[in-house]
């Protein structure tokens, strides 16, 4: 499965290697929309640290959350322009990094890079291009997850 978070969720698709190269494969409605969990959730919370900042993701549907539900709000917890206190959180030895990641995000954006360029950095941005999901980890306790990138 390959989903980088710095874009939408229509780009997910699963990726194999085969004699032919890279195979590549758009997931289907029918995958996005099994349930996420073994067990029907309603409400998710999934976690995420960097450095010095963190993010709750909270994800919410009453009739059972889906993998699309996730991999959503997911996308939709790091597409979110940085605040102030956030921009000023980043060491500056990052910050030529996260300009860097920034300037890479908005040309390969599906929309005119002007557009993103005049929202500024987003929360995605300083991952420093550490933006494949490599799953969610549940707690021990089983209340909240833990995003992996």
């Amino acid at each position: 499965l390959h989903f980088d978070i710095a874009f939408p969720t229509h780009d997910i698709e699963y990726m194999r290697e085969s004699s032919h190269g890279i195979q590549r494969t758009p997931l289907s409605d029918t995958d996005l929309d099994i349930p996420a969990t073994d067990e029907e959730l309603i409400n998710m919370t999934i976690n995420f640290k960097c450095n010095d900042l963190q993010w709750g993701i909270y994800v919410k549907r009453d009739k059972g959350i889906r993998v699309r539900d996730v991999f959503e709000a997911i996308y939709s917890a790091f597409d979110i322009p940085l605040t102030i206190h956030e921009k000023n959180s980043i060491p500056l030895c990052l910050r030529a990094g996260c300009e860097q990641a920034f300037r890479l995000r908005c040309n390969l954006a599906p929309v005119p890079s002007i557009v993103q360029q005049r929202q500024g950095w987003k929360r995605v941005d300083i991952l420093l291009h550490q933006t494949i999901f490599h799953g969610l980890t549940q707690s021990k306790r089983g209340e909240d997850w833990t995003l992996n990138l």
